[in-house]
């Protein structure tokens, strides 16, 4: 039957509709710690005797709010236009009536009558979609229930019904009556508040300009994070060594960093490898009290800088069905209550004709993401150390502390 090859288009339909708003907090989290403790101050000098270098531990974290744990799912469908069926059938007039000649692709055919169905059904009240589902950072268990009772109903009042050929209307009625019923979304991390760390060096300085380098070999964050890995090179620019007089610092920075994502999740080992490209441009301003006469030389530095930050991520997502569809469309064996009901889904045994999803689908995401974000902060120098922490307000707030030696 055609029943496993459309759930597994319809599963694949609707990832790409939700994937999006499912990842889009994590995006927005990870530009904005990746984007933050990129300064302790604004001062680069204009040319040193000998270079200097300071190099930094800095670690960022922030907490997950609740409107980032939830997002609204979307139920693919389509509204049936007249215009599409050319794309599905082949017609031909005989004796001046407008028959089907051919249908060169019927499970394509059948998807699209899937989801007008649900369109049709959507408005008119008969499927119900679920008001929130889970982020990455949530914690919610969800699912579309389509009704196989209601599909069939729902297909003998679609518009081309009537001009289908009778073995065509049995293979789709039969198709919809071994259909899942239920199509479950991902659960989400249950993830309160993100953490990271990024070791950084700073080498000064040529022409009031200073290069910032950043580094993280692959390392383990968690079952709904991955494997990450993290790289970045910035130049910050002096733009007070132009002012006449220095009552205060700025510089304008701009960092470019790279991070590759690798992860497997769910229950059925899906896979996900996602690379970002990140652009960040900062002004930033520092004003220091070290030269000061009496207490006042003992404050320490304010600093602050406002920036935009560009956030391009590129995956590409190998996925399984769900277990609860592979078990509904009998490709995994299951253990029954007494009214016939699953009540445990056992692993895939392919001697005795439960081999599992042995297709697994490939697809691709694109997110972009920018954002504007104010920084404020305070660091103080001892000899050749200096502490500093600031607080970053963006689409996902975090404070950040670090510190450095400089030599």
């Amino acid at each position: 039957g055609y029943q496993i090859d459309l759930a597994r288009a319809f599963g694949k339909e609707i990832f790409e509709t939700n994937g999006i708003p499912y990842l889009t907090p994590l995006v927005q989290a990870v530009n904005a710690t990746s984007n933050s403790r990129f300064m302790v101050n604004a001062y680069v000098p204009k040319k040193v005797e000998k270079a200097y270098f300071r190099i930094t531990a800095n670690g960022m974290s922030g907490v997950i709010r609740d409107d980032q744990k939830t997002f609204n799912p979307t139920l693919p469908m389509e509204a049936f236009d007249a215009k599409d069926i050319g794309k599905y059938i082949i017609l031909d007039v005989v004796n001046n009536q407008i028959v089907i000649k051919s249908i060169p692709d019927t499970a394509a055919l059948i998807l699209y009558a899937f989801k007008n169905m649900l369109y049709t059904g959507d408005s008119l009240g008969n499927i119900k979609t679920p008001k929130k589902g889970a982020t990455v950072f949530g914690n919610l268990e969800t699912a579309f229930i389509i009704n196989r009772d209601t599909l069939k109903e729902l297909a003998k009042i679609h518009p081309v019904w009537g001009f289908l050929p009778k073995n065509l209307q049995d293979t789709i009625l039969s198709t919809f009556a071994k259909m899942p019923e239920y199509y479950s979304l991902n659960k989400g991390g249950n993830i309160d508040y993100l953490m990271a760390g990024i070791p950084q060096i700073e080498i000064g300085s040529l022409w009031g300009t200073e290069l910032l380098l950043r580094y993280i070999p692959p390392v383990n964050l968690g079952d709904y994070i991955g494997d990450f890995t993290f790289w970045g090179i910035g130049l910050k620019h002096s733009l007070s060594q132009y002012f006449p007089e220095r009552y205060f610092d700025m510089s304008l920075q701009a960092v470019y960093q790279g991070t590759n994502l690798e992860q497997k999740f769910g229950v059925t080992n899906s896979e996900l490898s996602a690379n970002a490209n990140i652009w960040n441009v900062n002004l930033q301003i520092s004003k220091s009290f070290e030269d000061e006469k009496g207490w006042m030389k003992y404050l320490p530095d304010v600093f602050m800088a406002i920036s935009y930050e560009n956030l391009n991520i590129k995956s590409k997502v190998k996925y399984y069905m769900s277990v609860e569809t592979q078990a509904q469309l009998g490709l995994l064996p299951v253990v029954l209550d007494d009214q016939g009901s699953i009540i445990k889904i056992l692993p895939a045994d392919p001697a005795n004709g439960y081999p599992g999803d042995t297709k697994p689908t490939t697809s691709t995401l694109d997110i972009l993401d920018t954002n504007f974000k104010t920084v404020i902060g305070l660091s103080k120098t001892f000899s050749d150390f200096s502490i500093f922490a600031d607080y970053n307000i963006s689409k996902f707030n975090i404070f950040s502390a670090g510190i450095g030696y400089r030599f």
